[in-house]
């Protein structure tokens, strides 16, 4: 079998080590595996790497995309070529993961998926796939326009609203031109709001969760160690957050709550580029890292981890948390309310922020120690990296087989 993927990026980041782990998997059970990549790649060796478009192409669709609001609409050149280059791949399965980073033309793409026959599978990293492509989360708008036409998005201004109605109903067309294709969500949430969209002609729509590898996310001993290179307090317990970046939209507001109700008797550690946060005597911002070893260390010396985020299509950072052996507060909504399973930490009312900082007062009363095991068995159980790969290879095979099935009926 072989297996086209198309990400923005290749090794770094959540969805460049997603792809990465399924191209291993592929090659490690005797399968050819190609990916596209644009803007960031890891080297490997074992890797078939092409690249779409360059620098400066992708510049210049960031500089267009800035000017007429059409997040996917350029790069058309780079499209062509790399389209050129997979057709002489003749792909069993092509999937397509992230593609709102300024390098892919997603008309061309759909077009020739959908003329080429070739079996599609589509991973909902975020919503961004099936809405006019204004937006990643349409949770933080309270919209549900998505499932029927993008009209009035609320996530461009007035005058470029028509425009990106007219972008939903090319993809949805598109989309519709593709015979052979499959819709995995990375969490039911997501699968069930596909099943609302424009995609809801898939032959396939399913979920399969993100995984984590539990031989490096993992409680470690070192509390004492990290404690010490942040300047915790000793009588302070130690309450985690971890996000790309820190501003109101990603849940800085209910940390400043929380912080400011513990003051005297927790830190609050923000990994995660600092966007405006304030100056607390028991809240700071320590920049974001891609080391996974200071992460896990971090994770592990946490005395409970906070996702506080409006929406995840899975969340990653949650269940990277609870293999480390911490308890999670979070709200329960999207992905995340199925994440944090009874005995793992405490889900509460979507938005209520008062809740939360109630359940990280009640996690730190009952002790970590009190959820380690619990946190530790149920990801092991339910987002074990070799049980998760093997679904995707699975879901590759039945993909490529459906087609096949259907040349040999009309052969």
């Amino acid at each position: 079998m072989k297996v086209v993927q198309l990400n923005a990026v290749y090794g770094v980041g959540s969805t460049g080590r997603i792809v990465q782990d399924i191209s291993e998997a592929l090659i490690d059970q005797g399968h050819e595996s190609y990916v596209f990549w644009a803007t960031q790649c890891r080297r490997d060796k074992n890797a078939n790497l092409i690249r779409i478009g360059n620098t400066a192409d992708h510049k210049v669709h960031a500089l267009l995309r800035r000017l007429d609001g059409k997040q996917g609409w350029h790069s058309k050149a780079a499209t062509r070529k790399a389209c050129r280059q997979i057709a002489k791949l003749c792909p069993d399965v092509v999937h397509l993961h992230n593609l709102h980073s300024n390098y892919i033309h997603i008309p061309e793409l759909l077009r020739f998926l959908g003329e080429e026959d070739i079996p599609t599978l589509i991973t909902l990293h975020d919503n961004w796939i099936y809405t006019c492509g204004c937006c990643t989360y349409y949770s933080y708008y309270s919209c549900d326009r998505w499932a029927d036409g993008c009209t009035h998005c609320p996530a461009v201004p007035g005058y470029r609203r028509k425009a990106a109605a007219k972008m939903y109903r090319i993809k949805q067309r598109l989309y519709e031109g593709i015979r052979h294709l499959a819709v995995n969500g990375v969490s039911r949430w997501t699968a069930e709001d596909a099943g609302r969209s424009m995609l809801k002609s898939a032959a396939h729509i399913r979920y399969i969760y993100n995984w984590v590898d539990t031989d490096i996310f993992k409680p470690q001993r070192n509390a004492e160690q990290v404690r010490k290179q942040y300047t915790i307090p000793a009588h302070h317990k130690l309450i985690l957050g971890v996000a790309q970046g820190w501003s109101e939209k990603k849940g800085l507001n209910e940390f400043l709550l929380i912080a400011r109700s513990l003051v005297d008797s927790a830190t609050v550690l923000l990994v995660g580029q600092d966007e405006g946060v304030p100056s607390l005597p028991n809240l700071r911002c320590i920049g974001f890292t891609n080391d996974r070893q200071a992460l896990v260390d971090l994770y592990s010396a946490a005395d409970v981890f906070v996702n506080p985020s409006k929406a995840e299509t899975f969340g990653l950072v949650t269940v990277e948390a609870m293999a480390c052996g911490t308890p999670v507060a979070a709200f329960d909504n999207s992905g995340t309310g199925e994440l944090v399973a009874e005995g793992c930490g405490l889900l509460v009312e979507d938005g209520n922020t008062q809740a939360l900082a109630d359940a990280v007062k009640s996690i730190l009363n009952c002790g970590k120690v009190s959820y380690t095991d619990k946190c530790r068995r149920h990801v092991c159980e339910h987002y074990d990296k070799e049980r998760q790969l093997q679904k995707y290879i699975e879901l590759y095979e039945q993909i490529a087989g459906m087609a096949t099935s259907a040349e040999q009926e009309n052969g």
